[in-house]
């Protein structure tokens, strides 16, 4: 229940709903950014932007979102950095599994990318996001790239002919952050495994099955939680029994 749980979290669009809520509060902006935008940009480090990425799908509050279909050249060069960023994944892979990956296909590609700047102190980041479907093959992948490095963020990727992996989900999960420079701490993990990344206020997490490897970041509420008690002088709550609230 669990593996479905978080795997149809990983499925479902940007918070459309609470952007949609935002735009009538005045605290979240959705706009699609024109060619002539002179949107801010102060890109904080690799924690930092991922720490945005969280928020756009769990807690927009205070969040500038803009978007834009790319298309062209600029698709293209996204197309390229992505080819490269599935290679890379792919050395972590049997070669089977590898190929298909890299070579993932569909009808169609859906490109879109996301400018975020964090209201409050004005840091931004960008996120490339892509889809595609192959009903021939019931293939199917989505992938978040970060705009700054070019290195793969969030994955969805289903394949019929299956999707295998030498390593265990832990150990594919470490290798993972190793290559992105993170800390993280290893929680407790079975289908699912789990890492928490104090620098980041979020969990990574990454499953994987016969015919599926998901990984993406996530809230760590405990550490959000734990830092609104402090900044509020109160006692800071228990991290292990808050994380699965």
């Amino acid at each position: 229940m669990t593996l479905l749980t978080v795997t149809a979290l990983a499925l479902l669009p940007l918070r459309l709903s609470a952007l949609e809520d935002g735009e009538l509060t005045g605290t979240v902006h959705a706009e699609s950014l024109s060619e002539d935008s002179n949107f801010p940009f102060k890109p904080p480090d690799l924690p930092g932007r991922i720490w945005l990425l969280v928020r756009l799908n769990e807690m927009p509050e205070n969040l500038t979102i803009m978007s834009q279909e790319l298309e062209g050249e600029d698709r293209d060069r996204e197309m390229r950095r992505l080819r490269e960023a599935l290679a890379d994944l792919g050395s972590l892979l049997p070669p089977s599994t590898a190929a298909l990956l890299t070579e993932a296909d569909g009808d169609s590609w859906d490109w879109s990318r996301y400018y975020l700047r964090d209201q409050t102190d004005l840091s931004s980041a960008s996120f490339t996001m892509a889809s595609t479907y192959d009903k021939d093959r019931r293939s199917a992948l989505s992938a978040t790239l970060d705009g700054e490095s070019g290195q793969l963020l969030g994955l969805v990727f289903r394949h019929n002919d299956g999707v295998s992996a030498a390593a265990s989900a832990q150990e594919l999960g470490e290798a993972i952050l190793n290559r992105l420079g993170l800390d993280y701490e290893p929680q407790e993990s079975n289908d699912i495994a789990y890492f928490r990344l104090p620098d980041c206020k979020s969990l990574f997490w990454i499953a994987r099955n016969w015919n599926e490897l998901d990984f993406n970041f996530t809230v760590d509420w405990a550490a959000v939680d734990t830092e609104i008690s402090v900044s509020y002088g109160r006692e800071p709550v228990d991290a292990d029994s808050m994380q699965k609230r």
